[in-house]
Parts: structure tokens; C-alpha cells; sequence
């Protein structure tokens, strides 16, 4: 037996889509940067698409947990062309944005149905939207300062190149 109101039950499975096409988005976002001189950037975003798979499947397990039936929806073809960096991490921006949106709209809805367990979860998402947005907004800001300078924006890349993905992506079976 679910313990998850109906409406907030609906809200979560569509969270996972929510994550998913993230995931799935962050994941073009990387293979268009692994066409440009940018193997930095083409990491963060591939770091970036795991971590999003890894939210999605939070909201998974803990409907699970709860009894609740998952629910898996299609997810849409990702946009895979940008004129630039900028534009990439950008268009990350707004897809963030547009999830904490969804964060707080389950929020909301928890609380109305006082799911104090749901609250307690979505919390957590809360905090780490801050960071996510914060990391993408720091990007923007420092990609807007080095405009088109090469040399500015490789030592950008090269610093992107810092973030770890999850698991190791760079191994090809058969090479």
C-alpha cells in the first residue's frame, strides 16, 4: 500500500522523468563539446549527466520504499547543437532552474498532504539546486569575463576538466 498521497505520487514519478531529461540533456550537451577543442567542458557536462541520473534514482528508491509504483515516461529527443560554451552552460542554467521549479512545486505539495518523509527528502534537493545552479551561474559569469579569448577559455576548460564523472566513461571495449 502506497504512502504517498496520489497527487505527490504523480508529482515524484514525474520528477524521475524530470531527472532523466537532465541526465539525458546534460549527456548531448558533453558529446557536442567532445566535437570542439573543449574535453574539459565535454567532462563536467558527462559528471554532470551521471549526477542527474543519480537524483533521478533517489526519487525512485524512495518511492519504492514508500510502496508507490514507479512510473517511467518517454524521454525527448536533447537538443545537440549550440554556437558556443556560453550557450551550453546557459542553456544549463535554465534547465536547472526548471528543476528546482519542480523541487518546489513537490515541496508545496508535501506539505499540503504533511508527507513529512517527502519533505524531508525534497530538502535535500532543495540544497543541492542551490549548488547546482550556483556552479552553473559561477561558469556563466567567468565564460561572459573571458569572452572569446582562446587562452582564457581553455584555462576554463582545463579547470572543468577537474570534475571527476562518477564512473570512468573514458575506456572503450574493444580498444
Amino acid at each position: 500500500m502506497s504512502k504517498v498521497a496520489p497527487e505527490l505520487h504523480s508529482l515524484l514519478n514525474a520528477q524521475i522523468n524530470n531527472e532523466m531529461t537532465a541526465s539525458y540533456n546534460y549527456l548531448a550537451m558533453s558529446a557536442w563539446f567532445e566535437n570542439t577543442p573543449y574535453g574539459g567542458f565535454a567532462q563536467w557536462m558527462l559528471a554532470q549527466s551521471q549526477e542527474e541520473t543519480t537524483h533521478a534514482m533517489k526519487f525512485y528508491h524512495f518511492l519504492i520504499d514508500r510502496g508507490a509504483k514507479v512510473e517511467l515516461a518517454a524521454i525527448s529527443t536533447p537538443r545537440a547543437d549550440f554556437s558556443s560554451p556560453l550557450e551550453v552552460f546557459e542553456t544549463s542554467l535554465n534547465q536547472e532552474e526548471q528543476v528546482t521549479t519542480s523541487i518546489h512545486q513537490l515541496y508545496n505539495m508535501a506539505e499540503m498532504h504533511r508527507d513529512h518523509e517527502s519533505k524531508n527528502l525534497l530538502n535535500w534537493f532543495l540544497d543541492e539546486q542551490v549548488e547546482e545552479e550556483k556552479a552553473v551561474q559561477d561558469m556563466i559569469d567567468r565564460l561572459r569575463l573571458v569572452g572569446d579569448n582562446p587562452l582564457g577559455l581553455l584555462q576554463l576548460d582545463q579547470e572543468a576538466a577537474q570534475r571527476s564523472p562518477l564512473i570512468d566513461t573514458t575506456t572503450h571495449e574493444g580498444n
